[in-house]
């Protein structure tokens, strides 16, 4: 009996070792584990709850235009954030906060959830203004909530000259990401490097410290060729001509004919650069470089310059005009104004579709082809801003048997106004095509071709300064200076097909002897009046009238003494 009691015990004895060592290997791999094997995992969570680490913006490069009047600039700021130490307390601080400042209801909402859900560090409004800052001053500082708000310094992006060259600068959001325009496409010089600060939470959840881990280091100055004050009167001159003629928008690129330096680039309708999150989308749209359309009339230039250089047409030549009706397979050409025959220079002057289209027949579609090429249609300039259009156009295997005819007088092509003004000044500049420069040093590998040689470019600068003087661009005229222009009238392609609508357009430079600047506008949809005669070329007389003074340009005739606008 003693026996099986002991025998009894030892078992039990056993048993209950075996559960206790069981329970202390469990212990110890459990320790193990937390102390060795998830260390760095438990360690990451204490951190988390002790420690965030912000990222910081880096100052962003200043923005001027040639004479260093400054367009874009970052400025130190505070930045608002709540220590949210008490979820109470948080609430009624920011209920305080939003009767000082204004928060859309979603900024509300999502910082409503944040204290909630008692997170210890949450924004409330990045890069305020210095009105703004003071408006909440007395709430940070207050004894009652001391501590609950505090400030960070950042760099807020301000456009002291408002809308002025908006499509040009584009914008930054709220965390300085490029939205658009010089600061999109130079945003790797202009945003320099970032940095980052933890943020130290005590035993309390209360935040005690800031630590640098990374200083922020500052972006590049940028110099753009603009000229502040002609950007302001070309904008001005294009509003108001946009406005008269209720029209959709417009734009007007204004160049140096000699290097095309781009002195005014202006489009509309147009928005706030400090606000762009906030503009339509149509708006948004910089249509001296992103706007798509048959060029009509102007691109008759073109063709006049190909035919001169390949020696297909001389002035003086004179061609069929058909009296204003001419039937090509089963499509009719007209003209305006009916004429039995014209010259080669007349067909210009007086805009003849008929006679381009006879001028066109003699050159061929190839070596027109080519010209067009030469002139960079079909491609992008390569301007230093992002969108630009390559525009449309069709190879030769591709036309039609009346592509030649239509191509002739500026249709079955897409093109922008860049790209026209950049055709307008390659008869401006001696026979180059220039690559169209935003920046006052570009790089080496700016663009220069010589495409036209001085016997085609002189007797067609001849021709556009009788466009001028008597034919129609005669709106566009000034007395006492030679202007060299073309005008230009296209219907528009709506849905494949040509609708009702017009975009009316005049390209030119001046003085015709010796050509400083280049100027091309376009007037998108104009309601009423819609020639380009009619729209386009006061509109650029009131531009051209704007910078002869500014730019000291002074008659040129010897029969002028002053200039009479």
């Amino acid at each position: 009996m003693t026996m099986k009691i002991n025998y009894q015990g030892k078992k039990r004895f056993f048993f209950l070792s075996i559960i206790f060592f069981v329970w202390i290997f469990f212990i110890a791999f459990k320790l193990f584990k937390l102390q060795v094997i998830d260390f760095n995992t438990y360690l990451a969570k204490v951190k988390a709850q002790t420690n965030r680490v912000e990222d910081l913006h880096s100052k962003r490069g200043t923005i001027t235009d040639r004479h260093g009047e400054i367009l874009a600039i970052s400025l130190q700021s505070k930045s608002a954030f709540l220590s949210n130490k008490d979820k109470e307390i948080s609430l009624a601080v920011f209920r305080d906060f939003c009767r000082l400042l204004a928060l859309d209801n979603s900024q509300k909402i999502k910082v409503n959830k944040r204290i909630r859900r008692g997170e210890k560090f949450i924004w409330l409004k990045r890069k305020l203004t210095d009105e703004e800052y003071q408006k909440i001053l007395p709430l940070a500082s207050s004894k009652q909530t001391a501590g609950t708000i505090d400030f960070i310094d950042e760099y807020r992006r301000v456009y002291p000259q408002k809308k002025m060259a908006a499509h040009i600068l584009g914008g930054v959001g709220m965390d300085e990401q490029a939205l658009g325009g010089i600061e999109t496409s130079l945003d790797s010089e202009i945003k320099g490097r970032g940095g980052k600060i933890k943020v130290l939470i005590d035993a309390r959840k209360k935040i005690f410290q800031f630590k640098y881990l990374e200083m922020p280091v500052a972006g590049k100055d940028i110099h753009l060729s603009i000229d502040a004050a002609l950007q302001f009167l070309v904008e001005r001159e294009l509003v108001e001509t946009v406005r008269k003629y209720r029209a959709a928008g417009g734009a007007v690129i204004v160049l140096r004919s000699t290097d095309a330096q781009i002195l005014a680039m202006a489009s509309y309708p147009d928005y706030y650069p400090q606000m762009i999150w906030r503009a339509p989308s149509q708006a948004l749209k910089n249509k001296a470089i992103s706007f798509l359309y048959d060029p009509g009339s102007t691109f008759k230039i073109v063709l006049a310059a190909a035919a001169l250089e390949n020696h297909s047409s001389a002035p003086g030549e004179m061609f069929n005009c058909h009296q204003g009706v001419y039937m090509i397979k089963d499509r009719r050409i007209t003209d305006v104004h009916p004429f039995d025959r014209l010259s080669f220079e007349d067909i210009i002057i007086q805009s003849s579709n008929i006679g381009a289209a006879g001028i066109g027949q003699r050159l061929g579609k190839e070596k027109y082809f080519h010209s067009i090429q030469a002139f960079g249609f079909g491609r992008r300039t390569g301007i230093m801003l992002p969108a630009e259009e390559n525009g449309i156009l069709n190879s030769p295997e591709k036309w039609s048997g009346v592509s030649l005819v239509y191509l002739s007088h500026g249709y079955e092509i897409s093109v922008t106004p860049l790209q026209m003004a950049a055709a307008f000044n390659v008869l401006a500049s001696g026979g180059y095509w220039l690559q169209p420069q935003i920046l006052l040093e570009p790089g080496p590998e700016s663009e220069k071709r010589k495409i036209l040689s001085l016997s085609s470019q002189q007797p067609l600068t001849a021709i556009l300064t009788a466009v001028v003087d008597r034919g129609t661009g005669k709106k566009a005229r000034i007395a006492g200076i030679e202007i060299a222009g073309k005008t230009g009238t296209a219907r528009k392609v709506k849905a494949g097909k040509y609708a009702s609508s017009y975009v009316s357009s005049f390209g030119g430079f001046f003085p015709a002897g010796d050509p400083q600047v280049t100027v091309f506008v376009m007037i998108d949809e104009p309601l009423g009046l819609y020639y380009g005669g009619d729209v386009a070329a006061p509109l650029f007389k009131s531009v051209a009238a704007k910078i002869m003074p500014y730019l000291r340009l002074f008659p040129d005739r010897p029969d002028q003494k002053e200039i009479y606008l």
